[in-house]
């Protein structure tokens, strides 16, 4: 399919909420009309956060849509004109007291390009400094705990990891592997 033969006919803004937006678009593939709903979501970071003892830290954290707890990498939305770096180091830091000293990307992907513009970056830090947590208002994270990686793969088999972002960030350490190591 070449580029030039899409086009975009409208967008209709249908709903502006704290969190998220969703537009309609009507676009067209040469003859063909399509109606599409997409959600407008700010970028996401996650860091994966490695103590000198090598464990992987973890937060367990109530997810709405999900209905039930998740254990996962601290994460969160970027903040109007902040760097991914600056963000990731941000919500590591709120999310688990954890400071990290240096830290590098791994990868970045759309979450989930079918519906959404949500861009999501992963990051990793090996060089952490404990401090203490401190939580947005509409945030709860009770336990907080270190994992090593031999134990998530093994939770990740058993469905006691299910969030995405982070079962891909331990397939990325587990191969040793990072998008974006030179």
């Amino acid at each position: 399919m070449k580029k030039d033969k899409i086009k975009i006919i409208k967008t209709k803004k249908v709903y502006s909420g704290q969190e998220l937006s969703l537009k309609v678009i009507d676009w067209s593939i040469g003859k063909k009309k399509i109606k599409k709903e997409v959600l407008i979501f700010s970028k996401t970071v996650s860091v994966l956060a490695i103590t000198k003892e090598n464990k992987i830290v973890l937060v367990k954290q109530y997810r709405f849509p999900a209905k039930k707890e998740l254990w996962e990498l601290p994460a969160g939305k970027l903040e109007k004109g902040e760097r991914p770096s600056v963000g990731a180091k941000r919500e590591l830091e709120e999310e688990t007291g954890f400071k990290a000293r240096k830290i590098e990307k791994i990868a970045e992907f759309y979450a989930s390009p079918g519906y959404t513009e949500e861009y999501h970056y992963i990051f990793r830090s090996d060089m952490l400094k404990k401090g203490k947590q401190h939580l947005d208002e509409n945030e709860i994270i009770d336990n907080v705990k270190l994992f090593d990686l031999q134990e998530m793969v093994s939770m990740i088999r058993k469905g006691k990891i299910v969030d995405g972002k982070t079962i891909f960030a331990v397939a990325l350490e587990s191969l040793g592997y990072s998008f974006f190591k030179k």
